[in-house]
Order: structure tokens, then sequence, then C-alpha cells
């Protein structure tokens, strides 16, 4: 598989994960010592913030806390959890044409309100504005895909919503979904935390709103962000565990 280097996070530094605090701080060892990071991430991360498995953090400039939590470990690769990252990471992608369906495309505004809600972005392509959600899917399905969401999700809803009513009065929309899973082989719907998101997928898929998903996970060894699969495999139909 092709990969690109497209970002060098600043000052990472080795963590130790103990546990989840809040829906933004977690708690981990830095030097051994206790310390609580911010997470820029609402979802679950189940099997991802494992106690005593490694994280990656860099300073944080955005909260009190003096470190944010960015990646944890999958054997020599790590799980990109930073949703702010993830945004980065996917515009750069954008910005160098390394994302075939948005070629041609330039970002003209971010948090592009729309019927209420606000979608992430706004790009001119080739003269046509398209909108584009990310969403954030870090969850490792059987077969290392990646799956979303692993948390309820109303807002997610309205977004769908806003955004097949903005393409079926003539727009165009583009769902991605970020699959921080390191060479994730694809993108499957999880549905057991959240049964009606399937409806709202099914209406946006009627109303010609696209669906992709781009693979962007961390190397810790180069201190990189790298783009794997610009246009992975996607499954809109329900993956349910089996006690669900």
């Amino acid at each position: 598989m092709n990969t690109q280097i497209l970002l060098n996070p600043v000052n990472p530094v080795e963590c130790i994960i103990q546990e989840r605090k809040s829906r933004f701080i977690v708690e981990v060892l830095l030097d051994n010592k206790p310390s609580l990071v911010y997470l820029n991430n609402t979802g679950r991360l189940t099997n991802i913030l494992v106690k005593n498995r490694r994280g990656y953090c860099i300073p944080n400039k955005t909260s009190k806390l003096k470190y944010r939590l960015i990646a944890v470990e999958k054997n020599q690769y790590a799980y990109l959890v930073d949703t702010s990252l993830q945004e980065k990471t996917f515009v750069e992608a954008v910005h160098r044409g390394y994302i075939p369906w948005l070629e041609n495309c330039i970002l003209v505004k971010r948090n592009y309100k729309l019927n209420g809600e606000v979608v992430d972005y706004a790009f001119n392509c080739s003269g046509r504005l398209v909108l584009v959600e990310l969403k954030s899917a870090v969850m490792e399905l059987p077969g290392g895909l990646a799956g979303y969401p692993d948390a309820p999700t109303q807002r997610g809803w309205r977004q769908l919503s806003a955004l097949a009513k903005y393409v079926e009065s003539g727009g165009s929309g583009i769902v991605v979904f970020i699959a921080g899973v390191p060479f994730s082989t694809g993108f499957k719907l999880y549905c057991s935390v959240d049964r009606e998101i399937k409806k709202y997928i099914d209406r946006a898929i009627s109303a010609g709103v696209v669906f992709r998903s781009v693979n962007i996970f961390y190397n810790p060894d180069s201190n990189s962000i790298i783009l794997g699969n610009s246009d992975l495999p996607i499954d809109l139909n329900c993956y349910l565990d089996d006690n669900a």
C-alpha cells in the first residue's frame, strides 16, 4: 500500500494510559507520575483507551491541561484518536492532491452553517460548492475494519438530515469517515450502540449524499501522521455485535 507522510506533531512524548476520567480527560503516567491530559474525541474508544497501553501526547494550547493525547499504540503504529489532527491531516491531503475524489478542490470555508447545523468544510471543486462532513472512525472491528459510531450520536443524525436536504435541493455533499486504525482494510457502519443511525444513513444515500472513507494514522518511530488508503472500501450495512 502506498502511504504519504503529511504532518509531524510538535514535541510528542510517550505516556501510559491509566483511565478515562471524563469525556475530555484521561489519566496517564508521564515520567512515571500520574497526570491528567486532554482528549479531543468524544467517542467511547472501547478497547483503545486500555490501562497500561502506550499513548502519545503533545503540548496542549487549548485548555488548562498541559498535554493532549493524540494517539494510542497498535503494534508498531498507533491509532490517531485526536479529531483535530484527523481534520488537519485530511485538509492537507486534499491540498496536496492526494484525495482523488476531491481533485481540483480548494477549501473555502470551515464550519459551514447549513439548516441550523454545522458541516465541517465547504470546498470549491471546479466552480461547484461541495460540503464535506468528517466523522472519526477509530473503533476497530474484526478484520481490521474501522467502525462508526462507537457512541450514540444525535448530532450525527441531524447533520445527515441537513446534508440530505441540501443535496436533494441540488447541492453536493460528502460524508467522510476518517479511519484512524493503522492500515485499516475498510470501513463498516456499526449499529450496536445506535440503531437509529442506519435510518439516517439510508435517507442520505437516497438523497444522493456520497460516502467515503480515508485511512489516517500515526507512526511513532518517525513521529508522523500518515495517509494510507485514500479511498477505503466502505460498507454501510449494519455491523451488530453478537450480544446486541
